[in-house]
């Protein structure tokens, strides 16, 4: 292991040198005096850790700290101090220092075992660097495959709807019963292939892109998904109500289409006239979202395959769809570090409902929370 050892004072090398050889280990030592010479060795050596003393000449520890932390090498360096104090070693962690030993308090072992852990926290900082880096390159190739794939399968498949149609029309008179029904199955077929796709893609983008979080008004954002839901509205009679609703944090776009994907599943699986009612409420550092039907109902056993992709409940004749909408609607509601679910019994209509963090500004953290409030 190579260290640097940066100190103005020769007996302080002298000491660092023989604590470390009787502790054991095998170490290559590098020295330098001042904070110029020991960013100067650090440049153009290949350094494994750096026991930088605080009190120097010119510049201070904490100077030369931030020169070598500017390089960008991820190398551990430990600050050694015969005067330091609490501010010191707080500033010298901010800074990037691995650790902080008053001179007080060095033994063999403890400058050892200082030295192998900051080491060692610098080998895994190193390893979920580039893990980070290969999944920003992975997540950038499969984002790339993705609008390829979907621009390259929606191409042929809108020339064969467009051809299977103008031979629907023209040929209609000259086919029989059965060849005009084999065509008709073709078209549906191309169509929701299409759909697919498109649903397919949404379902990907998610993964690609960040939240654009922002304050968003509940009460607009219905207003919203009531006009862009209209015509199904409209053919279905459905009444939809809604409590007060509050201001949350997060990302327009992405809260409108989970609201509309849950109202327009709570129309289509009903078998009345659909009356669906929203409501909020706070619980803890947490808004939960309800959205609540008088549709078909879901028997318990199905509550958490239904948010699986493709998991359907039903048969396409009977009630269309790809079996994508409720995963989309998990996925958006864990990018804003909360969670969907539903409460519901067969024939007893349902109870969708999404959480959303008071501070959806960091969902990382907000996972993390609601996870600890679960035990």
């Amino acid at each position: 292991m190579n260290l640097l050892i940066i100190d103005d004072t020769q007996s302080d090398h002298d000491i660092t040198v023989e604590y470390l050889q009787e502790a054991g280990g095998d170490y290559n030592f590098f020295h330098a005096y001042s904070a110029a010479e020991g960013v100067d060795v650090y440049s153009r050596n290949n350094i494994d850790c750096v026991l930088l003393d605080y009190n120097m000449p010119g510049k201070d520890g904490l100077e030369t700290l931030q020169q070598l932390t500017n390089f960008n090498r991820s190398v551990p360096i430990i600050m050694i101090t015969g005067e330091g104090n609490e501010f010191v070693a707080v500033t010298a962690m901010k800074l990037g220092s691995q650790d902080y030993i008053p001179k007080r308090i060095l033994t063999p072992s403890a400058l050892k075992r200082a030295v192998e852990r900051a080491v060692e926290h610098s080998e895994i900082f190193r390893k979920m660097e580039k893990y980070r880096l290969d999944l920003e390159r992975s997540n950038h190739d499969l984002e790339q495959f993705s609008n390829i794939v979907a621009h390259d399968l929606k191409s042929p498949l809108r020339a064969i709807t467009q051809h299977l149609k103008i031979i629907k029309n023209k040929a209609s008179d000259s086919l029989d019963e059965k060849s005009l029904m084999s065509l008709g199955f073709a078209v549906e077929g191309a169509e929701r292939m299409r759909l697919l796709i498109d649903a397919l893609f949404d379902y990907a983008r998610l993964g690609f892109t960040e939240p654009d979080f922002e304050l968003v008004d509940m009460e607009i954002l219905l207003r919203h998904a009531k006009r862009d839901l209209l015509p199904m509205i409209e053919e279905k009679n459905a009444q939809i109500t809604n409590s007060p609703l509050p201001q949350i944090t997060g990302d327009e776009i992405l809260l409108l289409q989970l609201l509309e994907n849950l109202i327009a599943n709570a129309i289509k699986y009903c078998k009345d006239t659909p009356r669906i009612h929203i409501d909020a409420v706070r619980e803890g550092e947490f808004w939960r979202v309800n959205v609540r039907d008088n549709g078909i109902g879901i028997p318990p056993a199905q509550h958490k395959q239904i948010f699986a992709i493709f998991r359907r409940l039903h048969q396409s004749d009977e009630y269309p769809g790809i079996g994508l909408g409720l995963a989309i609607c998990s996925r958006i509601a864990k990018q804003h570090g909360g969670i969907i679910n539903v409460e519901s019994e067969f024939g007893k209509g349902s109870c969708f409902y999404f959480t959303i963090p008071v501070n959806a500004a960091n969902p990382a953290a907000a996972a993390e929370e609601r996870k600890a409030a679960n035990g």
